[in-house]
This record gives structure tokens, sequence and C-alpha cells, in this order.
């Protein structure tokens, strides 16, 4: 996390500038503005956006007066005149226009010179997430992803009210209010896994379905099925995968058997075709693995079971999966997952095609 998460009345504008100097570029946890927002509604809501964004992810720094180089990376301090009168403002139209506030929300301009200066924003982790903006009327989610923010979808909104320990406390106390607590227990099995979910209904569709559709930026993605095919027909065709790969420069690992029956040697064709995907055939596996390994671990996810990768896997045989995500002891279970198949596994396999690191 940039500057360890501190409070604002603990850093200087020397440590703003030591970003400049050491060209630290934006991240998950780290925005740069050449310039403040303006009053018109339009970059109001910019600004409710960009710090929800920043508060629905895991915090992070908004900097208002940075210039950057097109790449994300800091060139020069760019102050404006009335700083303090610009966190006002700002401190205003966000105890206004969030739900939930968010507690520990800090506002705070540096000052460079004679009513000159920048403003600085500090969203530090929340638990009352998520956060939205409500702007006339109308109310957004947003969540940022890597560099960008973009708007959550229901899936997102849902499991993150479902996995926040402050809402899985309420409805174990709602629980216990009616009576479904034997004993008065203090916690709810299986009503809320923190970090794993039993999928008996297209395992591998949900997997895809969170991938594609998900927003998350994935830094490798491991295949690992007996089978694959090209799912022609399907919402979830192969070929929106590798598009996806290639467009978020993602390493694509694919252990499978070597293909005979037609519908697995169309699925290969399509992978032979992304410069991202390495191929390895090994003819003893039966399992099935899937991982999406993202470059913010928090949203990285995996899935195994009995799926394969198929039309069949996808929609017709009846498939048992569990999903594991990257929280709690599920860290630990995703890693060993991901180490497994992206190194044990993949050494042992022959490789039939490399990524093409020319790309």
């Amino acid at each position: 996390m940039i500057f360890g998460d501190r409070s604002l009345n603990d850093i200087s504008l020397d440590d703003i500038r030591s970003l400049i100097d050491n060209r630290v570029p934006e991240g998950p946890h780290l925005d740069y503005k050449e310039a403040p927002y303006s009053g018109r509604d339009r970059d109001r809501h910019e600004m409710l956006r960009d710090i929800i964004a920043l508060a629905n992810a895991e915090g992070g720094y908004l900097i208002l007066g940075v210039r950057e180089d097109g790449t994300g990376r800091p060139l020069e301090l760019t102050p404006f005149d009335d700083p303090q009168a610009v966190a006002q403002a700002m401190r205003q139209v966000c105890l206004d226009c969030i739900r939930d506030r968010i507690e520990g929300l800090e506002i705070q301009a540096f000052e460079t010179g004679f009513n000159q200066g920048i403003v600085v924003v500090h969203v530090p982790p929340s638990d009352q997430r998520p956060h939205m903006t409500i702007f006339h009327n109308r109310t957004d989610f947003y969540r940022r992803y890597d560099t960008d923010k973009r708007p959550m979808t229901i899936g997102e909104i849902r499991e993150m009210i479902l996995t926040n320990p402050r809402f899985r406390r309420l409805v174990e106390l709602e629980l216990q209010a009616r009576g479904a607590l034997a004993g008065g227990e203090s916690r709810v099995e299986g009503v809320i896994p923190p970090y794993a979910q039993v999928i008996t209904e297209r395992p591998v569709e949900r997997f895809l379905q969170r991938y594609l559709l998900g927003g998350v930026v994935a830094q490798t993605m491991v295949i690992v099925s007996p089978f694959i095919g090209d799912l022609a027909g399907t919402p979830f065709e192969l070929r929106a995968i590798t598009k996806k790969v290639v467009a978020d420069h993602t390493r694509l690992y694919v252990i499978t058997r070597e293909p005979r029956e037609p519908y697995h040697q169309a699925g290969i064709a399509v992978l032979q075709q992304c410069p991202l995907a390495e191929i390895r055939y090994n003819p003893d596996i039966h399992a099935k693995l899937y991982v999406v390994w993202s470059r913010d671990e928090a949203e990285s996810f995996a899935l195994f079971g009995s799926g394969n990768l198929t039309e069949s896997g996808l929609r017709h045989t009846i498939e048992l999966g569990m999903m594991i995500f990257a929280r709690g002891h599920g860290r630990t279970i995703l890693r060993d997952l991901y180490q497994w198949g992206s190194y044990t596994l993949r050494t042992k396999s022959q490789r039939i095609k490399a990524i093409c690191m020319t790309y």
C-alpha cells in the first residue's frame, strides 16, 4: 500500500514529491489528477466515483495537482489556486453524496506557495463496503481495478455484502433473533462462506462468467482440463476467453490431453492462435482446475471439480465444483492450487506451444 496507508497528518509535501522523483506509477491504490475537479455537476459526479472506486477496492490515495506522462507515471506537481477551498468543497460533496459515509476519509490541502497548492485524498480500507454515490437521484457503485474504475456488477455488489464481516455478523444476529441458531450458537456454518463456495449447477460456466464479466484483469490464467472444446454456440466461447487474455496481456497456461476427438482438436486450434497461450499435454491428468491469478491478489479465484472445459461440461452433464476466493484461509488454498497448476503439473507435462514473448 502507498505510504503504508498512513493518515494525511503523517504525510508531508516531500512525501508527495518523492512519488514524482521515483516515478511511482498509478495503480490499484494510487490515482493522479493534473487539475482539481470543477464545480460542474459532471466533474463532481466524477470525483465521487473516483473516491468510492478506491473505497470499494482496498483504499488508497487520490492526488490532485500531479501531471503524469500518459502511462500513469508522474512528471511534476501542477499546483492550483485556493487548494483549501477546493478541499472543503470536496468534503461537503462527499458528506452529502456517499452512502454509507467512508469512515476515516481525509481530504487535505498541501500548500506549495501563497494560495497555491495541491489536494490529497486518503481513502482508508473500509469495512462498510460497498459504498455508493447518490447524485441527482442517481446511484452508482464503482470499484477500482488496477488503474481504472468500472461500474460494479450485481454479482460483485452481492458478493461484497455477503462476505463483509460486518454484514455477516448482522445476518447472524438476525438469524439468532429468529431462532435459526439452536442453542444460541455464535456462528452460522455455511450461510455465508468466507472464502469457499460449493457450486452444484454449471460450475464451469459460473467460473467463466466471473472471469469474462467480472472486470478482473488477470496476470495469469491456468486451465487444467483433460478435454477442451471451442465452446461454439455458448455465451462463453473459447475465442472470447483468448480475446480477453490478449487484451489484458495475461499469460494463459493450458494443460490437457493430446486431442483425438474433433471437438478437442477444435478447442486446441483456437488456443494455438492465441499468442499468450502455452499448451502442454499430459496423458495422465484427470483433474479439472481453473485459476485466475490477478495482479491484485484479492481479486484472484479458482474452481476445481468435475467439469471439463467443454460444451457438455458447461451445460449438459451434472457437475460439481468448489470456488475458492483470495480471502482469509482461501488465500493459502488458492496459492497452493496456483502453484500446483502453474508450476508442479505444468513442468511435468510436455510443452507443445510456447507463449510468444515478442507479442
